[in-house]
């Protein structure tokens, strides 16, 4: 659930006729939003070579700090590589962003003069390219299209949304940024697996197919689950769940997921978890209540609450993974592609 925004390289450098204060409550306004709900696309191929690096490097000494913290920290991806950082109002330079944008963060001036804001007027989508949003830079935060991925951040997911509308809508950005680790804890993920019908694909199955689809490099995926009622009727053992996840991987098409780590753990530990299915990936994590089982078959087949966390948030559910991690009972097995 995260927002790819843009930001004017020429635009980035404090107005002269802001106060300290103010330069300050911008850019810290700006970061909060961006850590929160969005991802930075860069000019070029690597960041260490981009335009905006040269214009974070320009900022003043107490704001610095601010961004390269946040670029250490957080996934970037690259824009169109025909792109120079430099935004313009004509149909070229915007098709290129749009191909990889939501938002294009502007000055004051070049958001009045370049593309027509009013005095008033925050932010404005782009008739041309219904798509791309232009905001005043001082404004990021009351950007049209941040604030309405805040709010689907924490609706739940319909009955009868297609898991195409589901992934696209909450998981694509997060499976193409550039995080290698991703973990899913989702006590019932491997029972519902095994009693998934033939017919359609199981939640776990489709998340790893979905995710190789879309992933730009290597992907570790970690799954905590739980030995369920079911499974036990059946007799499963770890051998048979690795030989089924095996299976799994090698109908992957892209093979961009390398390992698939299986922790198994009793039922009774996930009791006492405060967070016990969700799906992380690096420091974003969907809180999701029926886990995996929204993405099993075409559609959702019951609505299901979901949230999305980032930032500190997202401690408590590492914390989570921890005490299942160190349980005396897990029961570990790898899958390599």
């Amino acid at each position: 659930m995260l927002v790819p925004f843009v930001i004017d390289s020429d635009s980035l450098a404090p107005d002269v006729a802001w106060t300290p204060a103010q330069q300050l409550a911008c850019h810290k306004g700006l970061l909060d939003t961006w850590q929160r709900i969005g991802i930075l696309i860069h000019d070029g191929q690597m960041f260490q070579d981009s335009i905006i690096k040269k214009s974070i490097d320009a900022l003043p000494q107490k704001l610095r700090p601010l961004w390269q913290e946040l670029i250490e920290r957080l996934p970037i991806l690259p824009c169109n590589a025909q792109w120079d950082g430099v935004t313009c109002n004509n149909d070229v330079c915007l098709d290129w962003l749009a191909q990889s944008a939501k938002i294009v963060l502007l000055d004051d001036t070049k958001a009045e003069v370049e593309f027509g804001l009013g005095d008033e007027e925050l932010s404005r989508i782009l008739p041309s390219h219904p798509s791309l949003e232009v905001c005043r830079l001082l404004a990021a935060s009351q950007a049209q299209t941040f604030s309405q991925a805040m709010t689907v951040a924490g609706q739940h997911i319909p009955a009868g949304q297609k898991y195409s509308d589901l992934w696209h809508t909450r998981f694509e950005l997060l499976a193409k940024a550039p995080v290698k680790q991703v973990v899913i804890v989702d006590r019932y993920a491997v029972s519902q697996h095994y009693e998934c019908t033939q017919d359609k694909l199981s939640g776990l199955e489709r998340f790893l197919r979905l995710l190789d689809a879309d992933a730009t490099g290597k992907r570790y995926v970690t799954l905590y689950s739980a030995w369920t009622h079911e499974l036990n009727q059946r007799n499963v053992t770890l051998e048979d769940v690795q030989s089924e996840i095996k299976a799994v991987m090698g109908r992957l098409q892209r093979r961009f997921t390398k390992r698939v780590k299986i922790i198994m753990l009793p039922n009774s530990v996930f009791g006492g978890l405060h967070h016990d299915r969700f799906i992380r990936f690096g420091d974003y994590v969907w809180d999701i209540g029926l886990g995996l089982k929204v993405f099993e078959g075409a559609f959702a087949a019951e609505t299901s609450a979901a949230s999305f966390k980032a930032g500190l948030q997202v401690s408590t559910y590492k914390a989570a993974e921890d005490v299942l991690s160190i349980d005396a009972r897990a029961r570990t097995t790898e899958v390599a592609a």
